[in-house]
């Protein structure tokens, strides 16, 4: 098998955002197999056995399914002994550690009390399993691995089991008495946290919906401690949050408040008025994508305070009649130096952004108003109707009549789609 090929199959492993190591032929690196937990737990500790059952049971063709006493799941393929040497001295691919299912308190304890371990690591694990990713179905991640190596690694795999039944344990009965003074278990979790939280708001910041995205799926990996027992409720806190993150980060991407605080007080409503988690699940992706088309849409970054100036005052007052002379006398410039800083700044004439935001304005009032056009002209700002229909069927193509029309006739046919079929006589 290529690099390439393993570079890849990683690639796709993390995309389900679950790690996946290359464990060195020495095992010198075997310890990030569990994310460093044994051996920030117990002084002085060595992955001896975890190495001699991968040693053992790791066969080529399958892919081993171990799953120790902490709960923690691992999935490892060999790598055939003809490739070791283009790996780097390579032995084998660990994919994960993954959970079946997110430990409540109760679990928690159970496994520190068969583990030993004293009550003041209880937040230090808690913090560790929400770093843990719990896939949806292990079944069918199991299957994808098990056709992703199949396709990259040349041959048939099958899934097998270690051990059969119960849990492996992968400490000597001396190491349970051997515990360091201060183990941070949970810091370097709560720390990539914070950093994936940061990159997540700066791509909002930026606008980038894509980026933002990716960080979002994996900022919701680390499930975060429940501040009460009510699931609903912290669905809701969480959301309120993310909320209030996603308008700071809007803030710092130059979009005045006016929008910032539309958008923010929308979603602050439809939280406070869910009452099942159903109505919740949506909220969090469409937050990250309306924040993101705001930015795109009304961030003034680059914009020197002039012409800021005048594009707030026109997305506020656009019904007003606004000119270049206008925003000359308000900003005490002359209308050619306004003139050409805004195009240079924008791309646009002045005159042009203003028809853009009243065309912009006349197609919400189309939409979602039956008032005659001649008002929907004089509510944007034209009290010409003939020169409105000029300018707006040169940006659309379309009067604005055909264009009312054009719009009742798709909305009218998805009602019909939507209706049920009438019963058979």
């Amino acid at each position: 098998m290529e690099l390439d090929h393993l570079t890849l199959f990683s690639q796709i492993v993390q995309a389900h955002n679950i790690n996946c190591l290359l464990v060195d032929r020495d095992f010198s690196n075997l310890y990030k197999a569990d994310m460093e937990l044994r051996s920030k737990l117990y002084s002085n500790y060595d992955y001896a056995r975890l190495r001699d059952t991968i040693l053992k049971h790791c066969r080529r063709g399958e892919l081993l399914k171990l799953k120790d006493d902490f709960g923690l799941i691992l999935y490892i393929f060999p790598l055939p002994t003809d490739s070791l040497a283009q790996m780097g001295q390579a032995v084998c691919v660990i994919a994960g550690p993954v959970l079946e299912a997110a430990p409540d308190p109760g679990e928690i304890q159970k496994i520190m009390f068969r583990k030993k371990l004293p009550d003041s690591l209880f937040r230090e694990l808690q913090e560790f399993y929400s770093s843990i990713a719990v896939p949806p179905e292990l079944k069918s991640l199991e299957s994808t691995l098990i056709t992703i190596a199949d396709h990259l690694f040349g041959e048939a795999h099958v899934l097998r089991s270690y051990p059969e039944s119960g849990d492996l344990t992968l400490e000597s009965p001396s190491q349970f008495q051997a515990l360091n003074d201060a183990p941070s278990i949970a810091i370097n979790t709560i720390e990539e946290r914070y950093e994936v939280e940061d990159q997540m708001l700066e791509a909002v910041a930026c606008g980038d919906h894509m980026k933002a995205s990716r960080y979002h799926s994996l900022f919701k990996t680390y499930r975060i401690t429940p501040r009460t027992e009510n699931a609903l409720i912290n669905r809701k806190n969480m959301l309120i949050i993310l909320n209030t993150l996603c308008r700071k980060a809007v803030q710092k991407g130059h979009v005045h408040p006016y929008y910032i605080d539309e958008l923010s007080t929308q979603f602050a409503i439809r939280i406070n008025q869910s009452r099942s988690m159903t109505d919740l699940d949506a909220i969090d992706n469409e937050m990250i994508h309306k924040y993101c088309l705001l930015v795109r849409n009304h961030s003034m970054k680059n914009y020197s305070r002039l012409v800021q100036r005048c594009i707030t005052y026109t997305d506020f007052h656009y019904a007003e009649p606004l000119t270049l002379s206008f925003f000359a006398d308000m900003c005490h410039v002359t209308k050619s130096y306004l003139s050409n800083l805004f195009r240079k700044e924008t791309g646009n004439t002045l005159t042009d952004y203003i028809h853009t935001v009243r065309l912009r304005h006349a197609l919400v009032l189309l939409n979602s108003t039956t008032i005659p056009i001649q008002v929907v002209a004089a509510s944007c700002g034209y009290s010409d109707l003939n020169y409105f229909i000029k300018l707006f069927k040169r940006e659309n193509g379309i009067s604005p009549k055909q264009y009312r029309v054009q719009m009742n006739r798709n909305e009218s046919a998805l009602c019909i789609k939507k209706s049920p079929p009438e019963p058979l006589p």
